[in-house]
Formats: C-alpha cells, sequence, structure tokens
C-alpha cells in the first residue's frame, strides 16, 4: 500500500489541524507516525484504527484534509443483504463494507483514503459502481456484526438453487463438473481458504457426507459438510483444473493449477487418492508472487542471523534447511536467495513446486512425467554456469551425490532436507550412501526449523507467577537452565531475573477464531559445520554424538530457541511443547 503522507512537511500539516483542534497529544501523534512508517501504510490508517484515537471530530478532520465524505456506521441501518454483497472475511482483511446500495451504485465505507485502490477492488468483486466514504475502524467492527451468513449457509444457497436440479437429472459426472453450482462450490473452498490464510484445504468423504477442512496455522479446523451425492463432481471438477484423468479412480493422482483470486496468483498443488468411500482430496494453497522476507521476520535471533550472514557470503560448498513437511524449510530458502540475489551472481532454482517468483533468478519446475527430476536437471543447471544453486529438496543418494559434487566444484548449494532437527542431517546424508568424509568436505551451514503459532496480540493476557509457572514445567524443561544459557550467549539482559519474566496465554477471541493465536514463526538450530565439528562427524556422525557435542559448545536447540520467544512474550510454553519438545 502506498502512504500518500510522504514528506515531513506533509506531516507537519496535518499535525497542524489536529493541533489547533486540540485532537491529538503531540506524543501520540508521533507514535501514530512510526507505526505508519514501520509497516508501510497511509497514517490516516493507522489513527483511524485506534479506538483511543479515532472520535468523532478525528474522523471529521482526516475527511476535510483529504476532501473525502465520513460516514458514521454506527448510526446507519445496514441490511445484511447489502453488506453481504462483500464476503465478511475480505471485509474484515480489508476493513471496508458496503452499507448501502441503489440499483447499480453502491456506497462503501473504509479506513484508508486510499479511495482509488479500495473502490477498484470493491468494483471488481462485486460488479457494481461504488462510491467510497471514509470512517474508523470501530464503525467498521459494529457493522461487521450485520452479518448474518456463514460459510455454510453460502453452501446450502448453492446447493438449494441448482446442484439438486443437476442430480435429479443424472447428468454424467463430467458433465455435472462443468455445471455452474459445482464450479461455484469448488471456488468458494478456495477463496475462503485464501481469506482463512489456510496453507491446506483436504475434501474427506464419509460413509454419509463430505467434510471440508483447511489446515491454518498448522492446525486442522472443520470449515463445513456437504452432501455426499456431490463428491464424485467436485473431484471430477478439481481434475479438469488439475489436468489430471477423469476416469481414473483406483490410483492415486498428482497435479496442480492456478487459482487467480483478488489480483493474486495461487498455485494449488493437488492430490488425489482412493479411500473407503471415495476420492479424497488434499490441496496445498502456494502464493506465486514474489514476497519480501527477512532473518528478523522468520524469527531467528540476532546470533543465529549473524552465523547465516557470514555463511551464506561464501563462494562454495553446501547449505541445508532441515525439518518435516510443513515446517517453512522453502521459505527459509527463498529468503537467504533474496539476500544472495545480486548482480555478480548467476543464481539458478530447480523447484517442487516453484513456490514464489523472484526476479533474476533462473527458476525450473520438475516434471516426472517428462523426464525431468531433480538429478536430471541438476545436472542441466551445472552447465548454465551458475554461482549459486538451490535444489528444492535431496530425496536420493543421485541428487545427494550431484550436490555434493557441485560444492566442491566452486558452486554455493543450497536444498532442504527431511530430518526432525539439525543435528540429524550429517545421519541422515550417510544413510542415503555419501561417505562422511565428502560430507565434511562440503558442508558449511545446517539450519534445523519448525513453526510455532504466535499469540492473538488482541486477547492474550499476562499470567500473574513466573515462579509457580517454572515450578509447574521444571520436571520436564529447566527454564532456569535456559534462562542462564541464553543469558550468556547475551540473547537476554545479563541484569536480568527469571522473576522479571512474564508469561502470557490468550482468552480466544473473535480475531483469532477462538484460538488465542494468529500466525506463526520460526524457531530454529543453527549449525555453523567448523573443523572440530567435522571431526566428530568423522569419528561418530550419529545424532547424539553431534547433537552432545554442539550443545556443549552453546548451540541452542529448537525448544531453547522457543524458549527465548516465550521469554519475549510472542508464544506459549505449550505451544513450544507441543510442536519442539524431545
Amino acid at each position: 500500500m502506498l502512504n500518500f503522507i510522504t514528506t515531513n512537511k506533509e506531516y507537519q500539516k496535518l499535525w497542524k489541524i489536529f493541533a489547533k483542534k486540540k485532537l491529538l497529544a503531540k506524543s501520540k501523534y508521533k507514535e501514530a507516525v512510526i507505526q505508519a512508517k514501520k509497516e508501510d501504510k497511509h497514517l490516516a490508517e493507522i489513527i483511524l484504527a485506534d479506538d483511543s484515537l479515532a472520535d468523532e471530530k478525528v474522523l471529521e478532520a482526516i475527511s476535510k484534509f483529504y476532501r473525502l465524505p465520513y460516514v458514521l456506521l454506527r448510526s446507519k441501518v445496514i441490511s445484511p443483504r447489502t453488506i453481504n454483497l462483500l464476503p465478511k472475511e475480505i471485509s474484515e482483511q480489508h476493513n471496508v463494507v458496503v452499507f448501502k446500495k441503489i440499483r447499480n451504485k453502491i456506497y462503501i465505507a473504509a479506513i484508508t483514503p486510499d479511495v482509488r485502490r479500495i473502490a477498484e477492488f470493491v468494483r471488481k468483486k462485486t460488479g457494481f459502481e461504488p462510491t467510497a466514504f471514509i470512517t474508523t475502524k470501530k464503525d467498521i467492527k459494529h457493522a461487521l456484526k450485520k452479518y448474518k451468513r456463514n460459510i455454510k449457509e453460502d453452501f446450502d444457497i448453492i446447493l438449494n438453487r441448482s446442484i439438486r436440479e443437476a442430480l435429479d437429472a443424472e447428468a454424467s459426472v463430467e458433465n455435472m463438473a462443468q455445471f455452474v453450482p459445482i464450479i461455484k462450490i469448488v471456488n468458494v473452498i478456495i477463496e475462503k481458504a485464501i481469506t482463512s490464510n489456510a496453507s491446506d484445504i483436504h475434501i474427506e468423504p464419509n460413509f454419509n457426507n463430505i467434510i471440508i477442512r483447511f489446515r491454518i496455522d498448522g492446525i486442522m479446523r472443520k470449515i463445513v459438510e456437504l452432501p455426499k451425492p456431490i463428491l464424485p463432481a467436485i473431484a471430477a471438477r478439481i481434475k479438469i483444473l488439475a489436468d489430471l484423468k477423469i476416469d481414473e479412480h483406483m490410483v492415486p493422482q498428482d497435479g496442480r493449477f492456478q487459482f487467480n483470486y483478488n489480483e493474486q496468483a495461487i498455485a494449488v498443488r493437488v492430490s488425489i487418492i482412493p479411500t473407503l468411500y471415495g476420492p479424497k482430496t488434499a490441496l496445498r494453497l502456494l502464493e506465486m508472487k514474489q514476497r519480501i522476507f527477512t532473518l528478523h521476520k522468520l524469527g531467528l535471533n540476532k546470533n543465529h542471523q549473524n552465523i547465516i550472514k557470514k555463511e551464506i557470503n561464501m563462494s562454495q560448498g553446501m547449505i541445508l534447511v532441515t525439518g518435516p513437511t510443513g515446517s517453512g524449510k522453502t521459505t527459509t530458502l527463498y529468503t537467504l536467495l533474496k539476500m544472495m540475489n545480486k548482480e555478480e551472481v548467476h543464481i539458478c532454482t530447480i523447484e517442487d513446486p516453484i513456490e514464489y517468483g523472484i526476479d533474476n533468478m533462473n527458476q525450473m519446475q520438475i516434471k516426472p512425467r517428462s523426464g525431468l527430476t531433480f538429478a536430471i536437471g541438476l545436472r542441466a543447471l551445472l552447465r548454465q554456469d551458475p554461482n549459486i544453486l538451490m535444489v528444492g529438496e535431496i530425496r536420493d543418494k543421485e541428487t545427494a551425490n550431484i550436490a555434493v559434487n557441485a560444492a566442491m566444484t566452486g558452486h554455493l548449494v543450497l536444498s532442504t532436507l527431511h530430518t526432525n532437527n539439525a543435528f540429524l542431517a550429517p545421519q541422515r546424508l550417510a544413510e542415503m550412501g555419501l561417505q562422511p568424509y565428502l560430507v565434511n568436505s562440503v558442508m558449511n551451514l545446517i539450519i534445523g526449523q519448525r513453526l510455532v503459532r504466535k499469540l492473538c496480540p488482541y486477547c492474550k493476557i499476562r499470567l500473574r507467577s513466573s515462579e509457580k509457572i517454572v515450578n509447574q514445567h521444571k520436571g520436564y524443561l529447566p527454564i532456569k537452565k535456559i534462562f542462564r544459557k541464553l543469558q550468556k550467549q547475551k540473547l537476554l539482559p545479563p541484569k536480568m531475573k527469571i522473576q522479571d519474566i512474564s508469561f502470557y496465554r490468550s482468552r480466544g477471541c473473535s480475531r483469532c477464531n477462538k484460538t488465542g493465536y494468529i500466525g506463526r514463526m520460526g524457531i530454529y538450530e543453527v549449525l555453523r559445520v567448523d573443523d572440530k565439528l567435522k571431526k566428530v562427524i568423522l569419528k561418530d556422525n550419529s545424532e547424539s554424538a553431534v547433537k552432545k557435542y554442539l550443545t556443549g559448545n552453546g548451540a541452542l536447540t529448537m525448544t531453547e530457541d522457543g524458549l527465548l520467544k516465550v521469554f519475549s512474550g510472542q508464544t506459549s510454553i505449550d505451544e513450544i511443547l507441543r510442536v519442539a519438545k524431545d
């Protein structure tokens, strides 16, 4: 989003209006300016989103400054039919509501003066011509209470109108897959998943019905139930989108397609398997637009960041990111590649799938059906004169051998490996058939990671007794010992005491869907492979030997790094224990 107020002079103009009418304290205004710059948001949006700052007089002043009409939604009668012209998830996400409709014209209210962008967005979504007003976040919240329907009711309306007719007509599965109601159901499921920030959609057949579940922040959530008779048509529709065989029901099928939603290009990876009650479908959603990451945003602590920044400047060798499926390994690799993406280097990647497109990099998608595997693609890339190679995953001995040879011959190779932690990586490579001396000769860095949920900032509360919490977990989590270790590494203030720590939990609210968590962050193990570690690996490359040496010399486990996030109030002990406790 572009800032309309971009210069100090213009900041001062708006401040003079507030100061003249005594609407805001200068300290509060400065805080809003800092937040707007930090979050790259419109200053007015920051002010209007804060209930403690935005009253009617402030709204009126902003309205005059930007020459925009304003509206107090709390005084308006809004019909459910009108407000439902925009789905609730979109209204919540973009802080915009439709509050009036006259023929083909609609009136919308938003908390940003960026009228052109928001109006164009609503026009595309609704098909009506919008007139924009500015309002406060408090008014938006009031209007959101007018929403009556949920996704289940949306599905019911679609089903009642058309699908029964299709079923009664006894149309073939192929024809039903092209019916508008079936197309709309599949589209609504995917759109709902996107607006819910889901990473996966699961369409699961039971004896009597179909269960739709989303994976949100790593946790599966049931969204809706659908009637069983439409299962073949839904499966066929997805197969058509993914260019799969509609008449194949006895073997698993994999494919992919692109779904466009509100100017977002989403890559959808499809897996369909036969089950007792019919085809079970899993859809992985991947945003294709280039995303900006930093090591800090990923959740890496300052010591880990320093190690990584040093190692990615090496001209050759190997960097491995390890972890189970869905732990954010590819996102970490993209972040490293963005840091290394400079004019003087040539970067090539081979991936499955290409999750994000990045400018000035040559990205290749594997196609097993056509014979393009990781191993074959990697051989081809070596003939492209690269400086840096990214291999999406090391799955077998052949790929591992080619990657190691590339790292030995003047290339920096980045890849992922499926292991539970970073300490296990040398053992896993040996199990693939690589000799320990080869691993030692090329390995620069091993990063292990998991994702933990972040506490909801809107409903998290401070727990009273820190000492009680420490004692409660001391049987299986040495919090005091880890606290001292983090202090020794200067990740916590040296004069800080364990009693000074604030522990939090979340009660659950409407913004976090009653879960107590919004979003995820990484917890990490970052291991630099130095000469001493190489000697350990040559002698014994087992997980226990590598871990004993490294933790004895200060390396943090994921549990310890996770507790650092707990101490800073970003997540909970329960979440760390759920994800990372050995």
